[in-house]
């Protein structure tokens, strides 16, 4: 079994290009940049994850399963509400609240990435 760079690279890069995202949101620059590093290193983690854990038979199965088995506990601290200062941008108004959707986005994301990593993994000889 071999480390795969380009599937580091490929998460890396979801992770920048999602590390974008909060800097046009209207946070104020503290929050913006912690929660880019937050994406950033999440991404770039499954990255890193699909590059040297097994891939089997299917990569992108198993990088989208890989992706969203690292996601169940950030998919879990979103479904739970909690408190927020009455003037927070409303960016992050969606994930406080909780609920379905916030897990959702955070499984989906965390198995695109995987799945996206999957992409530039060789597959098993």
């Amino acid at each position: 079994m071999r480390f795969s760079w380009g599937s580091a690279a490929a998460g890396t890069a979801f992770g920048a290009l999602t590390a974008v995202g909060p800097w046009f949101q209207g946070l104020p620059r503290e929050s913006a940049a912690l929660f880019s590093v937050g994406l950033f290193l999440t991404y770039a983690s499954i990255g890193f994850l699909v590059g040297i854990l097994p891939m089997g038979s299917n990569r992108f199965v198993a990088g989208g399963l890989w992706g969203f088995l690292y996601s169940v506990p950030g998919a879990i601290f979103t479904a739970v509400p909690y408190p927020l200062a009455a003037d927070a941008p409303a960016y992050y108004r969606e994930f406080v609240g909780g609920g379905l959707r916030a897990v959702l986005l955070t499984l989906v994301f965390g198995s695109l990435a995987g799945i996206w990593a999957a992409w530039f993994r060789r597959p098993n000889p």
